[in-house]
């Protein structure tokens, strides 16, 4: 006899163990019109449906929604562990009442951790929650998670919530959320601008997560958000989510940890579309970014928010944290925003982002000034393959960052300059192309310990004339090495000064094998001021 499957497949042979593991799901399961659920969207359903949960909280069972629309005017409703609650194709859920839609628990529990109501299982509908009718447009949440483990949500379409969140998960370990569409969002009072349509938080406070205590700063961990898309719904009065995925609580000592958001589509969302706030071991791969405000931004935490400082048990530390183990892999940004950088790492004096690897992107598009990617306070970092063009701004921008390696990227046409390394130390620039920059194709500031090898510049300084170089290295920079790189003149119209600049503030700076031929740079080919240069091999100016 053939091993029983969880799945039916098309194709899949039908033998009696697979009739018999069917017959045994079907009859476990809770229709929610048995519990007398009519589905006509003219009475009340959400009684009928959490008669049927209710009798899933005794052994755990599959709650069937079959296709209709269902009005919930008794909310929330809550589900309970070991519960599978599946909407059928064509079944509609459409709130009725200024509440959360659904719940994990009862609001007097008080299960800690991850030892509340998981081993559940959401799936498949439309869940309306019509946050711009008359009495629902204060802020309410659609699926409300916490001290859960095992929770699996897929195959939802999700419609036009107002000022909370479409699905939070809080201190939830072990979460899936797959396949779904966060469509349509609503402000109610111009204060929810930063809402998340997914949220990963933690149990910090009842201002944090209001469904049930305990409050014991419960992160979130190992979390995959997969193949979902996140924008518009059409409906009047809604715009698309501020943010697709995020966090914006923290707590130090406590991080939110295993993080993937793998395959997503985010579509003209005004600010992040994905904020990874106090996270650690995170990767966003294969995601595309269109018309977004931002697209990918690392956070550690906020030094100036005073409740974020504080450790479980209140103290005030005034200082940031580490995170690191970050990845930004295989993502497409087009036609981004000036709400921030498409991919954006901003660590703290007191909080370094370590170990980042930002690889294999394209970038395509920013306007409002914003560059292609920035980084700040980040250590041991590779940012690598990218391809990066029409950026408003500069294409990577680096601020005191330390331990890093800048290689094999290629940049066209940035707004200002190709790569910049302001008070940076132990900094290679190996290998990249630069074309026809605004401004500076190598811009380096202050900083020590630095090497730019094998790069070619093409047309620095295309934005005006006798302004910029191809690369420029001022501000007390010492040890600095150049090797084998290219620089090029425009050869008609705005020209770079020189193809390099070295100021006189600039010390113990090596060079050799550079070509930075071209009578056309408007100072000559090379300007050489620090002091003592050393030339290990005649560059060819």
């Amino acid at each position: 006899m053939s091993t029983p499957v969880a799945q039916w497949l098309p194709g899949m042979t039908m033998t009696a163990g697979r009739l018999q593991y069917m017959l045994e799901r079907l009859s476990e399961s809770l229709t929610v019109t048995a519990y007398g659920a009519v589905g006509t969207g003219t009475v009340d359903d959400a009684p009928a449906i959490q008669a049927a949960l209710n009798a899933a909280k005794i052994r755990g069972g599959w709650v069937i929604v079959p296709p209709g629309t269902y009005l919930l005017a008794t909310l929330p409703l809550r589900i309970y562990r070991n519960t599978r609650l599946t909407l059928l194709p064509g079944a509609r859920l459409v709130r009725g009442a200024a509440e959360t839609m659904l719940i994990n628990g009862d609001a007097a529990q008080n299960l800690g951790g991850y030892t509340g109501h998981g081993n559940v299982t959401i799936e498949g509908g439309v869940w309306d929650m019509q946050g711009t009718a008359p009495g629902l447009t204060a802020s309410a949440m659609c699926i409300s998670i916490g001290h859960a483990q095992n929770v699996t949500i897929r195959d939802l379409e999700i419609r036009d919530v107002s000022g909370y969140h479409a699905i939070e998960l809080n201190s939830t370990k072990h979460g899936i959320v797959e396949n779904c569409r966060f469509l349509g969002y609503v402000d109610p009072d111009g204060t929810r601008n930063f809402s998340e349509a997914v949220q990963l938080d933690l149990a910090k406070s009842a201002g944090v997560f209001g469904g049930f205590g305990p409050y014991d700063h419960s992160p979130v961990e190992d979390v995959l958000i997969s193949g979902c898309y996140f924008g518009a719904s059409g409906t009047a009065g809604t715009t698309a989510w501020p943010r697709g995925v995020g966090s914006h609580s923290a707590t130090i000592t406590r991080y939110h940890r295993r993080i993937r958001v793998n395959a997503c589509t985010f579509e003209g969302l005004p600010q992040y579309a994905v904020s990874a706030y106090n996270w650690e071991d995170a990767a966003i791969t294969g995601c595309t970014f269109a018309n977004c405000g931002s697209g990918v931004r690392f956070r550690a935490v906020i030094l100036s928010d005073t409740e974020d400082t504080k450790t479980p048990d209140g103290i005030q530390t005034g200082a940031s944290q580490s995170m690191r183990n970050l990845a930004v892999t295989g993502c497409t940004f087009r036609g981004g925003g000036s709400y921030d950088e498409p991919i954006v790492a901003l660590g703290e004096v007191s909080g370094k982002i370590l170990n980042l690897a930002i690889a294999g992107n394209t970038i395509d598009t920013t306007s409002g000034g914003e560059n292609g990617i920035r980084l700040q306070e980040v250590q041991r970092f590779t940012v690598s393959g990218n391809t990066i063009s029409s950026v408003d701004g500069t294409a990577v921008s680096m601020e005191t960052c330390h331990n890093g390696t800048v290689t094999g990227n290629h940049v066209y046409t940035p707004g200002t300059h190709g790569l910049t390394a302001v008070t940076c130390a132990h900094l290679s620039m190996v290998g990249n192309q630069v074309m026809y920059p605004g401004a500076n194709g190598i811009l380096i500031q202050d900083g020590n310990d630095l090497q730019v090898r094998d790069c070619y510049i093409k047309s620095p300084g295309t934005s005006a004339n006798a302004t910029h170089y191809g690369i420029r290295i001022s501000t007390a920079a010492s040890s600095v090495s150049l090797s084998g790189n290219k620089v090029r003149p425009n050869g008609s119209g705005n020209e770079a000064i020189n193809a390099l600049s070295i100021t006189n503030t600039c010390t113990n700076i090596a060079r050799y094998g550079n070509d930075f031929r071209g009578a056309e740079f408007t100072g000559g080919a090379l300007a050489d001021g620090s002091t003592s240069p050393q030339t290990l091999a005649t560059d060819l100016a």
